[in-house]
């Protein structure tokens, strides 16, 4: 196994924070993203990344490297985020819209580029839909979904971040994929 982190990941378990701090560099807008895949709350989980860098500081010389230090960092990533779903009360709701805290920042949307107005609200319209759809998901689905859709790893590089067998992949994707057909069927027309 060639893990181009490999050098980086030595020199951080040696003490030098210069080479973690290029780890965190490297790596924060895919940690965000996953668990904010998982979360669907801006601030959740922008305290979640921070918390995975923590944990990894403190058990990065227990990192063995029988992976590749990326697919160990998603595993980290996607547990924290599944740790904070299992942490919620029940009644605690994250708006689909993320209204977070900070109102200075812009929502969370996906970007188009033609020019036009009715365009862009259909677009902001979708994106809302997909969220809402999204967080009706279990969140071991939501993962596996942000995992294969948004992050682009493969079956088995999703099996081995969270531990479970290619068939466990397939069958939460498969579900996660259906049931958000089916939540969305008839509404996306509409847009």
């Amino acid at each position: 196994m060639n893990d181009p982190d490999d050098s980086l990941v030595r020199e951080a378990k040696t003490g030098d924070k210069a080479a973690f701090g290029k780890l965190v560099n490297k790596y924060y807008e895919m940690v965000y993203a996953v668990v904010f895949g998982v979360l669907h709350h801006r601030e959740a989980a922008k305290d979640v990344a921070q918390e995975v860098f923590l944990k990894v500081f403190r058990e990065l010389t227990g990192f063995e490297g029988k992976a590749k230090f990326k697919t160990w960092l998603y595993r980290v990533s996607v547990n924290a985020a599944l740790d904070q779903v299992r942490k919620r009360r029940p009644s605690e709701s994250l708006d689909a819209t993320d209204k977070s805290a900070d109102d200075d920042e812009p929502p969370v949307v996906i970007t188009d580029k033609s020019p036009g107005p009715r365009d862009r609200a259909a677009q902001r319209e979708l994106r809302v839909l997909l969220d809402q759809a999204i967080e009706q998901l279990s969140a071991d689905h939501r993962a596996v979904l942000v995992l294969r859709e948004w992050q682009e790893l493969s079956y088995e590089e999703i099996a081995e971040t969270l531990g479970v067998e290619i068939g466990t992949v397939m069958s939460r994707l498969h579900y996660a994929r259906k049931k958000l057909g089916e939540l969305l069927k008839g509404k996306v027309e509409r847009v």
